[in-house]
C-alpha cells in the first residue's frame, strides 16, 4: 500500500525559543522582546532566525508586561538628580539608595593621584591654577622671557617711537617668590600673532598683577589694541587722579573716541603695592572694570574700536599705545607684571576671589579620583552608577579613556563597569550608566574613576558628576 506524507497536521509546542534549534512549520515558540512575553508559529523552516522574523514566524498571541522594570526607572531618577544637583549648585549628599556628586566641593573626595578638582566643579588630569584657565591662550610672565607661554606668540619690544626704556624680565620686587616679572622700564611689548589662537570675537578677559615701578604720570595706557594702519583699536589704563580713572579710548585715523567707565575710582599714582587688574568685555558689549577683585567701574559701548567684534590680524601691546595715525606711541609707564588672556567673560557680578598662587597649569596622561565611603544600611552584592562628563578636547573612549570602578567593601576589591552611553545631556554634556554590577559584599560603597591617554588639546575628558545606586 502507497504511504501518503502528510507532512506536520498537529501544532506542537515547543516552549522558550532557542536559536539553534532547527523548527518547522506548526511548531509554535514563546519569545521575550521589550520585556513583552509572546508566542509565535513558524511558517516556514528556520534555525537562527527568531521570532519576530516574519519571513519565518507569525504572532499567535501576544503577552503583557509581566514585571515592572525598575532599572529604567532608576537610571531616570539618577539622572535628573545629577542635573537637579548640578542645577542648585549642591554638595555631595546621599539618599537610602542614591549617592550624588556634582564637584561643587571637595567633601565627597576621599583622594586624587594626578587629578583634580576644578573650581569649575569637574574632575580632570589637568590643573589650571592662579588666574590661568583651561582655554586661556595668552600669558606673558617673565617666568622664561618676554614671549606669550600659552601658545608661544614672539614680543617685539619698542616697535614704536617715544619710548623711555626697554622691557626685560626683573625679579627684585617679585610677586611670587621664585618668579620672574615682566619689567616695562616706559617701554612697550607688541605681540603679533594672537588672532591665529582666537578670532577677536565675542567676550574676553585680561588679568594681570601690576606694580608701579616710579610715581606715575597723568595718564597710563597698561595695554592696548592697535593695528598697521595706526589705528587705536582699545586702549587700557588710569587717569590718576580723576574720579573714575579706569577708561578706554580708541581712534580711527584723527578721530578719537572716548570711553568713560561710571563708578568713582581713584587709583593713587604714588601706589607702589602689587594690585590685580582685571578687564571683561562680555558677549553684549558690556564692559567691567575690576580693582583687586572688586567692580569699580562699567560701561556699554557700541562705537568704532574696542566693541568691533574682529580683533583678528591686530596687534596686543602692553605698555603705552600708538598716537593714532602715526609711528610714534605715547603714556607709557613703568611697571612690573604679568598677563592673561581668555576668550571668556571670566566675571561680571560684583566681586571674584583673587589668585591666591602664580598662574601655572600641569597636565597628565592619566590620573584618578577616589570618592569617600557612603555606609548603606544593609550589605550590598550590586551596584549600579550614572556619570556625566565632557570631551573638552578630542573624543574619549568609554571604559578605555575613562574607567569607572564600584566597591562596597570601602575600596579593598573594585568591580569594574562597562559603561553605556545614554542619551546626551546637552550638546556638549555626556551620560554614561552600569547597572547591576556584582561587587564583593559590604556596607561601605566608594566609586573610582580612571583617566588614561590623556593630552592637553587633544584628549581631554571632564567628569561633571557621579550617581552612585545601591
Amino acid at each position: 500500500m502507497a504511504t501518503i506524507d502528510l507532512g506536520k497536521v498537529a501544532l506542537t509546542w515547543k516552549g522558550t525559543y532557542n536559536g539553534a534549534t532547527a523548527y518547522e512549520p506548526k511548531d509554535i515558540v514563546e519569545y521575550t522582546t521589550g520585556g513583552i512575553t509572546s508566542s509565535y508559529i513558524c511558517t516556514t523552516a528556520s534555525t537562527g532566525n527568531v521570532p519576530t522574523n516574519t519571513s519565518y514566524w507569525s504572532l499567535m498571541a501576544k503577552g503583557q508586561p509581566q514585571t515592572f522594570n525598575d532599572t529604567v526607572l532608576r537610571n531616570d531618577i539618577a539622572t535628573l538628580a545629577i542635573r537637579q544637583a548640578t542645577s542648585e549648585n549642591k554638595s555631595a549628599y546621599n539618599t537610602n539608595s542614591m549617592y550624588v556628586d556634582v564637584f561643587q566641593d571637595s567633601t565627597g573626595i576621599a583622594t586624587q593621584t594626578n587629578a583634580f578638582r576644578s573650581t569649575d566643579e569637574y574632575i580632570s588630569t589637568g590643573s589650571y591654577v592662579g588666574g590661568l584657565q583651561p582655554d586661556s591662550f595668552f600669558m606673558a610672565d617673565g617666568a622664561s622671557g618676554l614671549d606669550d607661554v600659552v601658545n608661544s606668540v614672539s614680543a617685539t619690544t619698542n616697535d614704536i617711537s617715544n619710548t623711555g626704556g626697554t622691557p626685560n624680565t626683573g625679579s627684585s620686587f617679585q610677586k611670587w617668590s621664585g618668579y620672574n616679572y615682566l619689567a616695562l622700564n616706559n617701554g612697550t611689548l607688541k605681540y603679533d600673532g594672537i588672532e591665529n589662537y582666537w578670532n577677536g570675537a565675542g567676550a574676553y578677559t585680561v588679568d594681570f598683577w601690576q606694580r608701579l615701578a616710579s610715581d606715575a604720570g597723568g595718564r597710563s595706557r597698561y595695554w592696548s589694541w592697535d593695528n598697521s594702519s595706526y589705528q587705536v583699536l582699545m586702549t587700557y589704563g588710569t587717569d590718576y587722579g580723576t574720579s573714575a580713572d579706569f577708561n578706554g579710548y580708541a581712534q580711527n585715523g584723527a578721530t578719537g573716541y572716548e570711553y568713560p567707565v561710571s563708578g568713582t575710582f581713584n587709583h593713587p599714582n604714588t601706589n607702589r603695592d602689587w594690585n590685580h587688574f582685571r578687564y571683561v568685555r562680555d558677549a553684549d558689549n558690556n564692559h567691567y572694570y575690576y580693582f583687586n577683585g572688586t567692580l569699580v567701574g562699567s560701561r556699554t559701548q557700541g562705537d568704532f574700536g574696542a566693541d568691533s567684534q574682529t580683533i583678528s590680524n591686530n596687534d596686543f601691546r602692553i605698555s603705552g599705545r600708538r598716537t593714532g595715525a602715526s609711528t610714534g606711541g605715547e603714556f607709557f609707564q613703568a611697571f612690573y607684571t604679568d598677563f592673561i588672556m581668555t576668550p571668556r567673560a571670566l566675571s561680571t557680578g560684583a566681586s571674584f576671589t583673587l589668585p591666591t598662587e602664580k598662574a601655572s597649569s600641569t597636565f597628565n596622561a592619566s590620573g584618578s579620583i577616589e570618592s569617600n565611603a557612603i555606609t548603606a544600611s544593609s550589605s550590598i552584592t550590586e551596584m549600579g552608577a550614572i556619570i556625566s562628563y565632557q570631551d573638552f578636547s578630542g573624543t574619549n573612549a568609554l571604559n578605555t579613556d575613562i574607567v569607572l570602578q564600584l566597591s562596597a567593601d570601602n575600596g579593598s576589591n573594585y568591580a569594574t563597569a562597562t559603561l553605556e552611553a545614554l542619551p546626551n545631556y546637552s550638546s556638549t554634556i555626556k551620560m554614561a550608566k552600569v547597572n547591576d554590577l556584582a561587587v564583593t559584599a559590604g556596607t561601605q560603597l566608594k566609586y573610582k574613576v580612571n583617566f588614561a591617554n590623556q593630552s592637553s588639546g587633544s584628549k581631554e575628558a571632564r567628569i561633571l558628576g557621579v550617581s552612585l545606586m545601591y
